[in-house]
């Protein structure tokens, strides 16, 4: 679903598109399941960088916490994810993690105190298959930072759901492996945990808007779904008795042949009719997915016979155009009042969200044997039951929820129950390091951990050989890889296996090669920061030949003056200046780990070498304080010490650092 001003349906992934001159900067993801497939064309949404540009930018941009029995996603495979796995140490508080939640930071490209969180709540998993077969629900709300600042009346309500997510989410993180989000190895490292940290206060912002408000998310921490489900209700300000339920879910349970009523679907059924929320003589549908409907399919005539309808689920016409048949994977319940004088339904509310109508996923609490689950409580206008062709199509009941009201099932359908549960492999578990660091050139160098020393474990070569130590690396004679296999025993004894990323000297996690450039090329790759440099593919990165004979052509040929170089790296220096002291304190860390790898790529032009032959080093007027902007001025300010940090290290990359300083009369 998505805001109520919007006819439009939404794929799961295209809730991740940025706004209008935002761009995606962090986010949280917790599910179930993933895959590749999705999060690759999630992120390329979000941030608005292809695989490639996010393979070379080597920073996180969505943390990712599923369930331990999904198989890792490396962080090669999706740049920009890091799949946090669950630490062995901590035993998880529920059955499985089936919770489908994300938090998403978004930031203004020209304007960076500007920024938007949004909030999607999914009945369906993050994976291809949500996309391409299943019939699932998702419900999404932004906040800026204008309705915050603002504190326009209605933004309490959305900013108490915010605050609902991230309370789950950072629990959540308390035990799964944060290290890779953590680790402090400078450059795009450092330049991810500075966004995460603006995500952070982001959020608090809302948290502190929301005040005391109820929020429509809630989760089954602490009490399970259905106690928590008429209050619910009740907070929507529609607390009236409705004549009309509908219920779905893509897994049910078995059901006990004598004891059909005490099921779940009527658990539910009968806690609203206790709660006043309910007649009793309500009419109740049960939809269900006729291939595959689990403990349904034996019992159809006596969930029937006990006073519910079972229905099979309906594929909207108005969202999926071509017809194809998709199976229920939504959860949801829907409830009104309907009159037979009237066309529309009255008081609707709806509840979408992970919790299957099973013992596990509804009526239990995570703490007591349940899933740990989540979901959102909200009503709704009042509008048809049926599409008219002269209505919004999100202007229906039938075309916003998987229902129809023609035909009802029977056994003499043969619904089938479908598959069984599939089998999982081995939890996802974190290893003694979270990743490693290059050392050397680009080739034959060391992978070494971060500290402090972890237990005993093994780097795997390319054919699973154990790689040879050298004091606390390991020897790596090829060239950098991007990720490596490590091998460790568990707490329980067992062999286990991970990818773990590498990180270079620009602090990239899991980057593709950096290129060289000449002093041009580095200025274009700063020219459009906040966005990201331009890379068409992996494989072109940087043509050097062809644009160094292009100039040779355009200058006919000849000698260029020795004052060429000399006149190119002082309108870098200069263009750097003019570029770095506009820009406000959010971007700073942002900007440094930009021009530390980009300065660090142009360490072999023929400008860096003049300078070197004339015993001058070029980047000293940078280290001036009206070079760089007031806020990083000197060394008294955090700002000011990352600044001549890197400058120090770049020049030491570009063999100046011993040299004259421009205007030095020495």
């Amino acid at each position: 679903m998505n805001g109520p001003d919007s006819d439009a349906f939404l794929s799961l992934a295209q809730h991740f598109d940025s706004p209008a001159d935002y761009r995606g900067t962090f986010g949280w993801i917790c599910g179930y399941s993933a895959d590749a497939a999705f999060l690759d064309d999630a992120l390329e949404r979000f941030t608005q960088t292809t695989h490639a540009q996010r393979a070379f930018e080597g920073r996180v941009r969505i943390a990712l916490i599923l369930d331990p029995g999904n198989p890792a996603i490396p962080f090669a495979d999706v740049p920009g994810i890091a799949h946090l796995p669950l630490l062995e140490a901590r035993a998880k508080p529920f059955a499985l993690l089936h919770a489908k939640v994300g938090l998403l930071g978004f930031r203004h490209e020209t304007e960076p105190d500007h920024w938007l969180v949004r909030l999607i709540v999914s009945t369906g998993n993050w994976t291809r298959q949500t996309l391409e077969q299943s019939l699932d629900l998702a419900w999404c709300l932004d906040v800026s930072s204008d309705d915050v600042k603002g504190a326009h009346a209605n933004v309490a309500l959305p900013c108490a759901d915010l605050a609902g997510a991230w309370s789950l989410l950072q629990w959540l993180s308390e035990f799964v492996d944060r290290r890779l989000l953590d680790g402090d190895s400078g450059g795009r490292m450092k330049e991810s945990a500075h966004a995460r940290e603006a995500l952070a206060a982001w959020l608090s912002a809302c948290v502190r808007a929301a005040a005391q408000t109820a929020p429509r998310f809630f989760d089954n921490r602490q009490a399970s779904l259905l106690d928590q489900l008429p209050d619910k209700i009740k907070a929507t300000g529609r607390a009236v008795r409705r004549n009309y339920l509908a219920m779905g879910s893509g897994f049910y349970e078995a059901l006990i042949p004598d004891a059909i009523d005490e099921s779940v679907p009527f658990e539910i059924r009968n806690a609203l009719r206790t709660a006043g929320l309910l007649t009793g003589s309500s009419e109740v549908d049960l939809f269900v997915n006729p291939a595959g409907c689990q403990g349904i399919a034996a019992a159809v005539d006596a969930i029937t016979a006990a006073g519910i309808t079972v229905r099979a689920a309906r594929t909207p016409s108005a969202v999926f155009q071509d017809g194809s048949g998709r199976s229920l994977h939504a959860k949801f319940l829907f409830s009104a009042n309907s009159r037979a004088e009237s066309t529309a339904c009255s008081s609707p509310w709806l509840y979408l969200g992970s919790g299957n109508l099973t013992s596990q996923g509804f009526t239990r609490a995570a703490g007591a044997g349940g899933n740990l689950e989540s979901g959102v409580v909200f009503d709704l206008p009042a509008m048809p039951w049926y599409a008219d062709p002269k209505l919004p199509r999100r202007g229906a009941i039938e075309n916003l929820l998987p229902v129809q009201w023609a035909e009802q099932l029977s056994s003499a359908d043969e619904p089938s129950p479908g598959d069984g549960f599939p089998d999982r492999p081995d939890d996802y578990l974190a290893g003694p390091v979270a990743w490693l660091i290059w050392q050397g050139p680009d080739a034959d160098g060391e992978l070494i951990a971060p500290p402090p020393q972890a237990a005993e474990y093994l780097v795997l070569d390319a054919n699973r050989i154990p790689c040879s130590k050298h004091g606390d690396g390991f020897i790596w004679p090829w060239e950098r890889p991007r990720q490596v296999a490590v091998r460790w025993r568990g707490d329980d004894g067992r062999t286990r296996e991970c990818l773990i990323p590498v990180i270079d000297s620009a602090g990239r996690i899991a980057g593709t090669p950096l290129p060289a450039l000449n002093i041009e090329d580095a200025w274009w790759q700063l020219a459009d920061f906040p966005l990201p440099p331009h890379v068409d593919d992996e494989d072109e990165h940087n043509d050097m030949e062809n644009k160094a004979k292009r100039r040779s052509e355009e200058s006919g040929g000849q000698q260029v003056p020795d004052s060429y170089p000399i006149r190119r790296m002082m309108e870098l220096i200069e263009s750097i200046a003019a570029k770095q002291t506009d820009l406000a304190p959010p971007d700073w860390p942002a900007w440094c780990a930009r021009l530390e790898q980009t300065l660090l790529q142009a360490a072999g032009d023929c400008a860096v070498e003049a300078f070197v032959a004339l015993g001058i080093n070029p980047l000293s007027p940078l280290r001036a304080r009206p070079f760089r902007p007031g806020f990083a001025e000197s060394t008294d300010t955090e700002h000011g010490q990352r600044y001549d940090a890197l400058l120090t290290r770049i020049e030491n990359a570009w063999g100046v650092e011993a040299l004259a300083s421009i205007g030095d009369p020495t």
